[in-house]
């Protein structure tokens, strides 16, 4: 009987009694250097295109790699697909460009998107790809600040830039200049020194 592999990282699964004074080559090769890339490889990837990751048994390939490296250049978003099946991965999306990259699952599923030089940690949830840590702040895209008239501007490894000018509901001024802000805030500056004066005698 030959040389069986392992259902998720295609490792080599010698028979007893095979493999008699070769072993060695067996183990070094479909093992021992499998598993180094396991937990430790590398696939960059660095052509903008969409691409399916190479799967093989016993063998080096791209969907073993523990981790997925985007240095391609674009616009367009682009889509990695990995076996449908447990694994995690740190994926970094280094792009030259604006682009955003998207990690899913054979068939396709939905699997989850990194926007530019975002890094994260990505795992297998039995039916999906999810993020499991990301150094984007989590909700970015979705945070609203209600009806305060602020929005975010921008958002750096989990800090929020805001917008905007605070309304009068909120304890603000809902302006930018004294003038209307006093015209919110129904400040009549005249009017108030006036009776100021009188209330002085």
């Amino acid at each position: 009987m030959a040389t069986g592999s392992t259902s998720l990282l295609g490792l080599a699964l010698p028979v007893t009694g095979e493999l008699s004074g070769s072993w060695g080559d067996v183990v070094n090769t479909s093992i021992t250097s499998l598993l180094d890339s396991a937990i430790a490889g590398t696939t960059t990837l660095s052509s903008d295109a969409d691409v399916t990751l190479s799967t093989t048994s016993l063998a080096a390939n791209e969907a073993r790699q523990a981790i997925l490296l985007w240095t391609a250049s674009g616009t367009d978003l682009r889509t990695i697909t990995a076996p449908a099946a447990s694994k995690t991965y740190v994926v970094i999306n280094a792009t030259g460009g604006t682009q955003s990259i998207k990690l899913v699952g054979a068939g396709p599923t939905t699997g989850i998107t990194l926007v530019p030089a975002e890094r994260c940690l990505a795992a297998w949830n039995g039916s999906d790809f999810i993020k499991i840590a990301t150094t984007e702040a989590d909700g970015v895209t979705t945070i609203s600040f209600g009806s305060t008239g602020l929005t975010p501007a921008t958002a750096t490894d989990g800090a929020v830039t805001v917008a905007g000018t605070l309304a009068v509901a909120n304890g603000g001024t809902g302006a930018t200049d004294v003038a209307t802000a006093q015209t919110n805030l129904q400040v009549d500056p005249a009017g108030t020194a006036v009776a100021l004066a009188i209330a002085l005698g």
